[in-house]
């Protein structure tokens, strides 16, 4: 596909957010530098390519189970802002991330994805937030004792049926609850990404501030469990949040999956909760597939697909990372 004069002056022109990659947490289990400023044609991104792609911001995955590994993680992040500050900004508010554009830098926000490291203490979340971390993943789909949710997540596809049963089990724990308040406290943005549906429900409807998904699908387009119903997604429009969608093949189509099916997806969640509730969640370096598009540097492609599609430019703007920073002005600051 090539880039149209018109989607090229937009894609430089945007702010662009992806809601999830799990690159550096890829480098420490492989026993790998966490230096991401050198190009590495063995991961989905890195920061020149990420750069080379228009990528402004990413969340960055830095701990879930262990409590050990987030340590390192998070100090990862902490010395690539660090160590080239040339390149890279460690972003605890919106107005950082804005700055990363203005100086043609790459924001890092540290994402947890899954609480069980904290072992059950609230305490553990605050320290993190002074750590830097700003996205709180409540599960990375674990449950039971010392999690956030009752019950494990389901990850396979799924009927209708199956996902309007799922809606009415436990959901939260009370440590799920505590860190969903403790969250609003703070000032961090929940991540329902991994959660179950009862969990998710008991989430939206608990939270004060905007929640994310930040890195999922649309069921009614692919019928998977990681991909909200259309009931969930205008929940989510109505709390203010927004749903990164996930460049995993088998989140976009069981059969078929291609730029143009994700867009399909976009669209659906326009159509039923407007153009201020979706936008990117990549899941970079998360799958053992190659992600649509493949690399971070193809980002320029998405840009394409939905200026070809008839999106207004107000729209394609919102979608590439306008209407992740607005939550994150709204919930962090």
């Amino acid at each position: 596909m090539s880039i149209s004069d018109h989607a090229r002056e937009l894609h430089q022109r945007a702010i662009i957010i992806d809601g999830h990659n799990d690159t550096l947490i890829l480098h420490q289990s492989r026993g790998q530098s966490l230096d991401l400023t050198q190009r590495d044609e063995n991961y989905h991104l890195d920061i020149p390519r990420a750069l080379e792609g228009g990528l402004t911001c990413s969340f960055f995955m830095v701990g879930d189970t262990d409590h050990k590994q987030a340590m390192v993680l998070i100090d990862g992040a902490h010395r690539l802002a660090e160590e080239h500050p040339d390149q890279v900004i460690l972003a605890t508010c919106a107005a950082e991330i804005e700055r990363a554009a203005a100086e043609e830098k790459f924001a890092i926000v540290a994402q947890l994805e899954g609480c069980t490291f904290a072992d059950g203490e609230i305490a553990t979340i605050r320290n993190a937030y002074r750590l830097g971390v700003r996205v709180v993943g409540l599960t990375h789909g674990e449950g039971g004792a010392g999690t956030t949710q009752q019950e494990n997540s389901i990850f396979d596809f799924a009927t209708p049926e199956e996902r309007e049963q799922a809606r009415h089990r436990p959901g939260l724990t009370e440590f799920g609850r505590e860190v969903v308040s403790e969250c609003n406290r703070l000032g961090m943005l929940v991540d329902l990404a991994h959660s179950s549906d009862a969990a998710f429900y008991d989430a939206v409807e608990l939270s004060e501030d905007p929640i994310v998904f930040s890195h999922g699908g649309v069921f009614e387009e692919c019928p998977h469990w990681r991909g909200l119903t259309e009931d969930q997604l205008r929940l989510l429009g109505e709390n203010g949040g927004v749903i990164g969608m996930a460049f995993v093949p088998h989140f976009i189509d069981r059969e078929n999956p291609s730029i143009e099916r994700l867009v399909d997806s976009i669209e659906h969640i326009i159509d039923l909760a407007g153009p201020d509730h979706v936008g990117l969640g990549a899941d970079f370096d998360g799958i053992s597939v190659p992600p649509i598009p493949p690399k971070a540097e193809d980002l320029p492609l998405v840009t394409e697909a939905l200026v070809q599609r008839g999106l207004d430019d107000e729209t394609v703007l919102k979608i590439l990372g306008g209407n992740f920073l607005r939550v994150i002005r709204e919930v962090v600051g």
